[in-house]
């Protein structure tokens, strides 16, 4: 029999180890929803709809766009994001349809946990829009179990009605920067 190459028995060990903690592993999943409204057109909201575009609006927001044709939100793009949550998250858009209502990211932490997120809007009445948030957290290892714990027992209706705060009064702004140009 051949010895095995320099450095693989190492290689062998490790991925003996990682199967050992996958089997013992033991995933948790929640979902959550809520809604904000806003007084705009779809045309007003949907390009904010964007990780690149929330530091036009999110109070602290930061983000990079690795990678997107425009350099905002279409089909494919992928943004990385720290701030304001201090977790590295990488956002993939899986659908960015405007004629649908519908923006949907795959949202991944690495080592910790993936969450689907997706956002459809709705016209209500007249000049409102109802968006939906739904998200789908699942964790990805034991330490991801615990991220999941305490975003599960966050009060996310508070958090969108910041959220919704953050966006009626930036799009009233940029509404009284139209009118004074």
């Amino acid at each position: 029999m051949e010895a095995p190459a320099p450095g693989l028995t190492g290689c062998s060990a490790a991925l003996d180890d990682a199967k050992e903690n996958t089997l013992n592993f033991k995933p948790k999943q929640f979902t959550r929803d809520g809604v904000i409204q806003c007084k705009a057109a779809v045309e007003e909201v949907f390009p904010l709809l964007c990780p690149k575009r929330e530091e036009e609006w999110i109070t602290g927001w930061e983000c990079d766009t690795i990678w997107s044709s425009s350099g905002y939100n279409e089909e494919g793009a992928i943004f990385r994001t720290m701030k304001p949550y201090g977790t590295e998250l990488y956002w993939t858009t899986l659908q960015y349809d405007i004629r649908n209502n519908i923006v949907d990211f795959l949202i991944t932490a690495p080592r910790l946990y993936m969450f689907r997120f997706k956002i459809h809007v709705h016209a209500i009445s007249n000049g409102i829009l109802s968006m939906t948030f739904t998200q789908v957290f699942t964790s990805i290892s034991e330490e991801g179990n615990a991220f999941l714990e305490r975003y599960e027992s966050e009060d996310f209706k508070e958090r969108l009605r910041g959220l919704e705060e953050l966006m009626n009064r930036h799009l009233e702004d940029k509404r009284k920067n139209r009118i004074k140009d």
